[in-house]
């Protein structure tokens, strides 16, 4: 029951839109998940309050701050668990990073942003210290630019490449199709061209992301295999 937890100190680089677009992937191809809401704004429970019938068949929600974070986790009984996580490094941060299977950490192309995802690296290294275990993560670049000139964002992952930082290949663009189910109250997958621009276009970014994240996954259940057996 992998544990996938979206995780950075600030706001503003798209964490949320980031988790549910992974959530509607996973729902629309058949996988029941549960989504966990843990920011104190709980801006995906109050999108499923406002659209009761936008949640995906599949999708199973709650929200959750504080100390009930690691009980939401605990008590969900899908397969994949997604969370996403409150934007500061406080306790219940630590916590919920302490649970995760695949830790991801989404930044825009700014060095500010870099430097906040290293933040957050060297939070889950303190977890992984004290769990005693290690925490899988990657950081990815959200909102890049549609047109692929982003030489900033290029600057940045060849700075982490170089600091051995792992990141994942599929960078989520910039696309109004990723903004808009919060908007209209329907799922990526519900959206028309009436609605968005080639909405196939953001689809076909999202599934490539999911994709990586299901590879990452396999890579490192296969790794910790491998260390359980030497």
């Amino acid at each position: 029951m992998p544990t996938i937890v979206f995780a950075s100190s600030k706001g503003g680089v798209g964490k949320t839109t980031s988790a549910m677009m992974l959530a509607f992937v996973l729902a629309r191809h058949g996988v029941p998940i549960t989504v966990i809401d843990a920011d104190p704004n709980h801006p995906i429970g109050l999108w499923a309050e406002r659209y009761p019938d936008a949640l995906p068949e599949r999708m199973k929600l709650r929200t959750a701050i504080g100390s009930d974070v690691a009980d939401a986790i605990d008590e969900a009984d899908t397969p994949f668990i997604i969370v996403d996580l409150e934007g500061t490094k406080n306790i219940e941060v630590s916590v919920g990073l302490g649970r995760a299977d695949l830790a991801l950490i989404p930044m825009r192309g700014s060095q500010f942003d870099a430097d906040e995802a290293a933040s957050v690296i060297r939070l889950i290294r303190r977890q992984e210290t004290i769990f005693r275990r290690t925490i899988p993560y990657r950081v990815f670049l959200s909102a890049t630019s549609p047109i692929g000139d982003d030489r900033s964002a290029r600057r940045l992952a060849a700075q982490f490449h170089d600091s051995n930082i792992p990141m994942l290949k599929t960078s989520l663009v910039e696309r109004a199709a990723f903004r808009t189910p919060f908007n209209i109250g329907r799922s990526l997958y519900d959206l028309t061209a009436r609605d968005v621009r080639s909405p196939e276009t953001a689809i076909a970014n999202a599934e490539a992301f999911a994709l990586e994240i299901r590879d990452v996954l396999k890579s490192t259940a296969n790794h910790a295999q491998e260390i359980a057996h030497v």
